[in-house]
């Protein structure tokens, strides 16, 4: 396993309780109530994003798991969203929602936005395997109130946390390396840390890359130490330039670098990370890149990195040949 793997999954730092906090305690607590108190025993807080809707925070997971994710033009919530009625007593019987993949083994479902700043944030929603008429009598207003609630606090909850956000960005863009300017390894597990509370919060997905310098020994043995710094700066630069606002670089350490992601569909991965070896490559600079993508019910943002580890070696192997 690299240096930037090893360095990663050994660092877990812990940031203070936040807005995400408060709003993923706050969404677990009313599908846990809804499941308790509603004849529908499945309810979800999802995130609906490039083209996905991903279950956050589920109670109950027979019908729904925590990280399941579907296409959103194949969803009860999109047809909600777009007209439909928000209460399906019997979904092979409604029309509307009657050609979906999951009518049939999902028979009563209901649902209510949550915005965000009057944005489609996601959706909270309760499905059962038995029609509605067949079970005691619901309460929708109590649902439509509790989205409202979350709808507010989710808009709270990301003003807070773009304050925290922004010192805790600071601070890590502040914790630089020497030599190529860029965050450097304590400043990346703080970035790290945060990207996970937004995960498991409110379904931001995040992406991962390590990136492996070629020939640095080899340059230094033969160019001297002068010809492997300024290769590494070269590096730096070729990431940076590749890099949008969604991404942030940082040096490990030795010819290792990583590259975090935010808020990228798993559909749009590898055209993003296309353009850092297109960048690499045009400032003449050989290296080897694997990427990886974690959101909520995956693996951690640490555990990725040992996917984006072993799609960096087994690009180098396919170099090599």
């Amino acid at each position: 396993m690299s240096e930037a793997v090893e360095g990663a999954l050994s660092a877990e730092p812990v940031l203070p309780a936040t807005g995400a906090d408060a709003f993923a305690a706050s969404a677990r607590s009313v599908v846990e109530y809804l499941s308790r108190r509603t004849p529908l025993a499945d309810w979800s807080v999802s995130r609906v994003a490039g083209g996905e809707q991903v279950h956050v925070h589920v109670h109950h997971d027979a019908l729904i798991a925590t990280g399941d994710r579907v296409p959103w033009d194949d969803t009860f919530c999109r047809q909600m969203t777009d007209g439909a009625a928000h209460v399906v007593h019997d979904a092979v019987r409604d029309p509307d929602y009657a050609w979906l993949p999951d009518a049939g083994p999902i028979r009563a479902y209901v649902g209510f936005p949550i915005t965000d700043d009057g944005d489609l944030f996601g959706i909270l929603c309760g499905v059962g395997s038995s029609p509605l008429a067949d079970l005691p009598p619901f309460d929708a207003d109590l649902v439509e109130l509790l989205s409202s609630l979350l709808s507010s606090q989710v808009g709270i909850a990301r003003a807070a946390d773009r304050e925290r956000r922004r010192a805790t960005i600071a601070v890590a863009l502040a914790a630089t390396d020497e030599l190529t300017g860029l965050v450097n390894r304590r400043g990346w597990d703080t970035l790290v840390a945060d990207a996970q509370q937004r995960i498991e919060a409110f379904g931001d997905p995040v992406a991962v890359a390590v990136v492996d310098v070629d020939g640095l020994k080899t340059t230094n043995d033969t160019f001297g130490h002068a010809a492997g710094d300024d290769l590494l700066r070269r590096t730096a630069a070729a990431l940076l330039a590749a890099g949008t606002d969604q991404d942030r670089v940082a040096r490990y350490g030795g010819d290792e670098f990583t590259v975090l992601t935010n808020n990228v569909a798993v559909a749009d991965l590898a055209d993003h990370y296309a353009r850092f070896e297109r960048s690499l490559a045009e400032h003449d600079v050989q290296a080897s890149l694997g990427h990886a993508w974690t959101g909520p019910g995956d693996r951690t943002v640490l555990e990725a990195f040992r996917l984006a580890d072993a799609s960096m070696y087994d690009a180098k192997r396919s170099r090599r040949r």
